[in-house]
């Protein structure tokens, strides 16, 4: 069934009479991934995740926003366009999870080796290791602090997370990134739209 929407010559007489739509109009036949339903404060839209040829994206087809009770979609995919999907997700999902990986090994992590980043102040250049990691209540937007034991100092000197950088960052494997991508299906298509 794909999306249907109505069309122009769907009067509000049909609408208000309970019949049904006088002019459908589908389209992404074949295409549709799955459907779901986004929340808002006062009002839901639905929407399709459709495979538009290229990439999977998402459609709005109905909303409680207006009169949209003949519009609907439903999944029906064929198991090319899954495919085409699945290659595609597969394709951006790399980069994806390099770019999570490269956060993750130049973060300020406890026991590993950090230099100031800071331009004044007494901080200016400072190397050490990060022995504690908490949340910084001095900043408006949040965010962590870390405290960095410095050589031949007793106590700890603190700094913003963000104003520190890691001075031994652990490699990232891309090659165990790409043999899982290889495989990976999304646990649902709107996850893929995550990564698109």
């Amino acid at each position: 069934m794909a999306i249907t929407v109505c069309g122009p010559a769907c009067t509000m007489e049909i609408k208000n009479s309970g019949r049904r739509c006088g002019d459908p109009q589908q389209s992404h036949a074949g295409a549709v991934l799955d459907t779901y339903e986004h929340n808002g404060y006062d009002d839901s839209d639905f929407f399709a995740v459709i495979w538009d040829g290229e990439r999977v994206s998402a459609r709005e087809y109905a909303s409680t926003r207006g009169w949209t009770y003949h519009n609907g979609a439903s999944v029906d995919a064929t198991a090319q366009v899954q495919a085409a999907a699945l290659a595609w997700y597969r394709r951006r999902l790399v980069p994806h999870l390099l770019e999570i990986e490269q956060a993750g090994t130049t973060a300020p992590r406890v026991g590993r080796l950090v230099r100031s980043l800071t331009r004044r102040g007494k901080n200016v250049g400072i190397t050490g290791e990060v022995r504690w990691i908490g949340p910084n209540r001095y900043a408006r937007d949040g965010g962590e602090r870390v405290g960095i034991a410095i050589p031949g100092e007793d106590t700890l000197r603190f700094l913003p997370a963000r104003s520190v950088a890691v001075l031994d960052p652990e490699p990232v494997d891309e090659q165990v990134l790409r043999d899982y991508a290889a495989t990976a299906r999304p646990q649902s298509w709107r996850c893929a739209l995550d990564i698109g």
